[in-house]
Formats: C-alpha cells, structure tokens, sequence
C-alpha cells in the first residue's frame, strides 16, 4: 500500500488550504482570488491523475480529494453567498444535498449493501457545473451564476437518486440470492 504523506495527497490538502487566501481575497481583489481558485482546482485534476500514475492512490486520498473540493466549494459558495444574497436558497440546498450525499454510505451499510458508493457522472458533473457557477460569480454575472447553480442543485438530486438506484438494485439481487 502506497504511503499516506505523498504528493496526490499534499496536491488535496494544499487545495483545503487555498480557500484560506481565496476567502481573504473575495472582495478585495477578485482577480488573485480567481487565479488561486484556478490553481486549487488544477491540483483537484493533478492529485488523482498522479496518484493514479506513480501507483500511489491510498484510502486517505479517496477521502481528501472530494473533501477537498467540498470545502473548496462550500466556503466560496458560502463568502458568495454574503455578497450576493441572491444565491441563498441555491447554496442551502447544495449543502443540504451534500449531507445527504455524504450519509448514502452509511445507509447503504444499515441495508448491508456491499457496494462502495463513489462518485457518478451526475456527481461529477455538479462539479464541473459548480466550478461554472464560481466562474461567474467571480465575474458578477449573478444571473448566468443563479442558472448554474440551480442546474447543480438538480444535478446533486440526480446524483442522490442514481446512487438510490443502485442501492435499491443491490437490495433487490441481494434478497433473491
């Protein structure tokens, strides 16, 4: 098993350490805070893809990398959020969806469903949907960032229910064995 202090995981905490000067940024100067947010999310692409290929992906790094781009997310969504009130109902359910994602483990343990829950292509598309959303929040285009926000809502949902699905399924074959 690959050491747990390696570059991919480093790659992950150094983006959970980017919002700390992003967040001290928005406002001020949106400009550095922009650069720096494009800076963490390339280490969201280089931390996985080195992992991968130096053949050092741990149990660790399965669990900081989409802890890292959660909080990277949240905390701008959340100081966004303060600037423009406009996006308060969108951050709360994106949040609240992210705790139900984040339980599906723990559910599908009660239904003793063997089945690692990773992430789905509707997962992965709210990433990308809500890396948009901070594009243009940085920009001040509330409206296009409100369309965004509200497709990653919808995304986070279909994400929920693909997962539910599975689960369900496994249940079904579970029980007919």
């Amino acid at each position: 098993m690959a050491r747990t202090i390696n570059i991919p995981n480093l790659l992950s905490f150094l983006r959970m350490l980017a919002v700390i000067p992003i967040l001290a940024l928005i406002g001020e100067n949106n400009r550095l805070a922009f650069w720096i947010y494009l800076v963490a999310l390339a280490t969201d692409f280089f931390d996985g893809a080195t992992a991968r290929w130096m053949k050092s992906v741990t149990d660790v790094g399965k669990l900081l990398d989409p802890l890292a781009d959660k909080i990277l997310h949240f905390f701008l969504l959340y100081q966004f959020r303060i600037f423009y009130p406009q996006i308060s109902s969108q951050f709360f359910l994106i949040t609240f969806l992210a705790i139900v994602l984040a339980a599906l483990p723990g559910i599908a343990a009660l239904f003793k469903v063997k089945r690692k829950l990773g992430s789905n292509i509707f997962g992965k598309a709210k990433m990308a949907v809500e890396c948009l959303a901070i594009f243009s929040l940085f920009g001040s285009d509330m409206e296009l960032a409100g369309k965004f926000l509200w497709l990653a809502v919808f995304l986070a949902i279909a994400s929920i229910l693909g997962h539910l699905f599975i689960r369900e399924k496994e249940v079904i074959k579970k029980k007919a064995s």
